[in-house]
């Protein structure tokens, strides 16, 4: 009990506003490598121009084939950047 508080006091888990200590660094790096991968394929940041909504089919899609047993593809991290791309262009589609 006195360990826990110790614990606490040293690594307090309210301390950050963002805690980016619950990220995943290797899950990250795939994402970079995917957008990377992306960039040279479809230079010109297209992605910009494609409506959050389409994004957001888009990343079911990966996650639909990815809960069916298809591992053809990194679905996964495939969906994680069309979240990110439908995050991004929702914000500028409300003009934020």
């Amino acid at each position: 009990m006195v360990l826990e508080k110790e614990m606490q006091k040293d690594f307090p888990q309210d301390s950050e506003n963002n805690e980016y200590r619950y990220l995943s660094a290797p899950w990250l790096d795939e994402i970079a490598t995917g957008l990377t991968a992306g960039a040279v394929k479809h230079p010109g940041e297209t992605w910009k121009t494609i409506p959050a909504d389409e994004h957001l089919a888009r990343a079911m899609r990966h996650i639909n084939l990815y809960r069916m047993g298809d591992r053809s593809e990194p679905h996964l991290i495939n969906a994680s950047m069309r979240l990110m791309m439908a995050y991004a262009t929702s914000k500028n589609e409300r003009g934020e």
